[in-house]
């Protein structure tokens, strides 16, 4: 990734979190808890003409490694 390219990947992030500044805090608040083997995570979508997408996954330990890696890139 080239300076430019991080720069404007910087601004995009601080639009973002100035945008949605509840995003932060609630991502925080589940790092500090740590990802553990059993626990859900879920998503849902809520389209402007109202159709509901939503899916889930039950972490597994070989999950684990996966999102503790992506804790990392941070």
């Amino acid at each position: 990734m080239n300076l430019e390219s991080m720069f404007h990947m910087r601004q995009a992030m601080n639009a973002f979190r100035a945008n949605h500044p509840k995003v932060q805090p609630f991502i925080d608040g589940i790092q500090q808890k740590g990802f553990c083997e059993g626990m859900e995570i879920a998503i849902a979508v809520r389209y402007p003409d109202g159709e509901v997408r939503k899916n889930g996954i039950r972490v597994t330990a070989s999950d684990l490694e996966l999102l503790n890696t992506l804790k990392g890139l941070r």
